[in-house]
């Protein structure tokens, strides 16, 4: 597909990164080469994918040294996480790109003293590299920031996460709203287009309550174009996060998995309908 999508919420708390992970290894898992874009100061993309990740191998630290007219080797400086793919057959590719708090941290103070242009810049520094993947997904930062603006104006495409909580649904008109205001904010070079909304930590039909439904005819009735598969609460995700592998990986025939499968076919589908 050759597409950059930014996984997104406005708040913290939703399952984002687990979300940004897994959608990555199912894809992986089945052939597609995936880069992994942490641009969270948390770094929790890099706990989840078993990383320790340097300073000087951050995305905060290319984006500081390119806004500061510097080049940095971008693939040396991903993580190739393709070993966790080794008991899969026909399996693709896994990198990341980790994040650092410290690096990130500087880089967001110097995009946030600038102009437009510098909420393109990882835009930029992607570009470099799209050629060597067919999928990149950025993890991004939960709230409205530089950080959030910058992965919006680096993305083909937008996928909001949310609980079935009523907090949470105001948080995706937001990602909504931010993801198609960044045409007119980058002065028409970047046009991401809102994919849809993930239901997670979702409970089973048995445990249903009334705001679980209150949440989805919500999401509907603000059009935000919920998916049709939801990630149900499993302790193995969090377990497996804690392992440094997703679940998809670790367990792959367990329900989550299957989920996390289910989704990312049907994410592929609606890029594809879309078109990059």
């Amino acid at each position: 597909m050759g597409a950059v999508l930014a996984v997104a919420s406005q708040k913290g708390g939703p399952g984002k990164t687990t979300t940004t992970v897994n959608l990555a290894s199912a894809l992986a898992i089945n052939g597609v080469r995936v880069l992994v874009v942490d641009l969270e100061p948390q770094a929790q993309a890099g706990v989840a994918l078993g990383v320790v990740p340097q300073p000087q191998r951050s995305v905060g630290f290319a984006l500081y040294a390119r806004l500061n007219g510097m080049e940095t080797p971008l693939p040396e400086m991903f993580y190739s996480r393709s070993e966790l793919l080794d008991g899969f057959e026909g399996a693709g590719r896994l990198d990341l790109f980790a994040s650092v708090q410290s690096t990130m941290v500087d880089a967001e103070r110097k995009i946030a003293g600038m102009d437009f242009q510098g909420t393109l810049i990882l835009r930029q520094v992607l570009q470099e590299v799209r050629d060597h993947y067919d999928v990149i997904l950025v993890d991004t930062p939960p709230s409205v920031s530089a950080l959030s603006a910058v992965a919006l104006a680096a993305a083909d495409f937008v996928i909001a996460v949310c609980e079935p909580l009523y907090a949470t649904v105001p948080g995706v008109a937001v990602v909504k709203g931010l993801t198609e205001a960044t045409y007119e904010r980058t002065q028409h070079q970047s046009n991401p287009r809102f994919l849809g909304t993930v239901l997670n930590k979702a409970n089973p039909p048995s445990k249903r309550t009334l705001e679980d439904s209150n949440v989805v005819a919500r999401l509907q009735d603000l059009e935000l174009n919920m998916f049709e598969t939801e990630i149900r609460r499993n302790g193995l995700i969090s377990q497996a996060f804690d392992d440094g592998q997703p679940v998809c990986i670790k367990n792959p025939n367990q329900p989550p998995s299957v989920s996390y499968r289910d989704l990312a076919v049907e994410m592929v589908g609606r890029v594809k309908r879309t078109g990059v």
